[in-house]
């Protein structure tokens, strides 16, 4: 049994009714007033296009709602472009001082991404009924700074004790395995690291989320992620190759020539000479990275959303994104945006929201879903700011 709500046995597919033309008008009037307003109208641009996706985002029958305030956004914004002002001031006259706020602000990193979690989440609502976080900060602290940290420096050192061992070989066969081990160790460390890193990340935020009252819960495995890793940088390997293959022999070239005092005008024909290579090899690492890209997002999102449940494992989540259909959205998003000199933003990122929405379905009755409105506030967007301009965290 199915309806025009995309039911079918209580599983509902999401919809988004968003237009690249009437978004684009959005866009445009508020690119055009952040720049007349020196980007004081910032935070109302931000809220207008957050407001939305959220209310052109439905899931059965019933619209999403985005509730922060234009002025909240602005007094965070306020105080973030006061601090860059103030370390910029202090590298210019204080330079010990500017380090040490640049220490401060990396110490507080885990802080504003909580933080930030904490106001999205709060700030985003279905039905009347908004979300919430909530995180034990020691955790958090763990998760994003003193584990990867630890095993950024592990690694790290076991490959210098590695390569230190390849130099004190005393024969070439020696140094020849153990710089085959060392190559061959790489790409299975990284990808463990990234992996485990991105797991405990992804734990961290879905299994601290809340729906009002009620917790998301999802199991989520570390094996899974290095699974995720590998399988990109493997699929990255190959045009890496081609890449350096291409490159190879121009910077060969270009280091003798540095070797044997080549002249400047001599190594700017050189590389005028070889620029079409330059810029193929460019654009193929472009595509490798969207192709290994589209692979790790679309495997993490739909194991997530197998792993992911709510209300006491009363409703569950479907995620059917494929790999070949989003790496093509992603390639012509890119052209559009590209081609069009980035007036084609809006018309991307609706092609992208719309893409999402119809690859997500929940299952469960929605009508007997049982939560409880919170009355937990985040009057304050500081940390959402500070994440924003720094790029540190995503939420909702």
């Amino acid at each position: 049994m199915s309806n025009n709500d995309g039911m079918a046995n209580n599983r509902y597919r999401m919809k988004f009714h968003g237009k690249g033309g009437e978004y684009f008008s959005i866009w445009f009037v508020n690119a055009l007033l952040t720049a007349i307003t020196l980007g004081i109208y910032s935070a109302w641009a931000t809220v207008r296009r957050r407001r939305y996706f959220y209310g052109n985002t439905e899931l059965a029958g019933d619209r999403f709602d985005y509730l922060a305030q234009p002025m909240q956004i602005l007094k965070g914004r306020l105080l973030v472009a006061g601090g860059l002002i103030l370390f910029f001031v202090f590298s210019l006259f204080s330079p010990l001082l500017s380090v040490l706020m640049l220490l401060i602000f990396l110490g507080m990193i885990p802080w504003i991404v909580v933080r930030s979690w904490r106001y999205n989440a709060i700030m985003s609502s279905y039905r009347g009924v908004r979300f919430n976080y909530h995180c034990q900060m020691g955790k958090a602290y763990w998760v994003m700074f003193f584990c990867p940290l630890m095993m950024f420096v592990l690694f790290y050192a076991a490959l210098i004790a590695l390569a230190f061992l390849a130099t004190q070989s005393g024969g070439s066969g020696g140094a020849i395995f153990v710089g085959l081990l060392l190559i061959v160790l790489f790409i299975p460390g990284l990808a463990a690291m990234q992996g485990i890193i991105s797991a405990m990340h992804t734990d961290l935020y879905i299994n601290n989320l809340f729906f009002g009252d009620s917790a998301f819960k999802a199991v989520i495995k570390k094996a899974a992620f290095i699974k995720f890793s590998l399988i990109s940088l493997l699929i990255l390997l190959p045009f890496l190759i081609a890449m350096a293959l291409m490159m190879g022999s121009f910077i060969a070239s270009l280091s003798m020539g540095a070797a044997y005092g080549m002249s400047e005008e001599a190594a700017a024909m050189m590389v005028l000479g070889n620029m079409g290579a330059i810029l193929l090899s460019y654009v193929l690492l472009l595509i490798g990275v969207l192709v290994a890209m589209s692979y790790q997002v679309v495997a993490q999102r739909n194991y997530l959303f197998r792993q992911t449940t709510l209300n006491e494992d009363r409703i569950k989540f479907h995620s059917s994104m494929s790999t070949l259909p989003y790496l093509g959205l992603m390639l012509t998003n890119t052209l559009m945006v590209v081609f069009s000199l980035g007036l084609a933003i809006p018309v991307a990122e609706v092609r992208h929201a719309r893409y999402i929405a119809e690859a997500t379905e929940v299952e469960g009755d929605l009508a007997l879903l049982n939560v409880h409105a919170h009355k937990d506030s985040a009057n304050v967007a500081v940390a959402e700011e500070i994440a924003q301009a720094f790029d540190l965290g995503a939420g909702l």
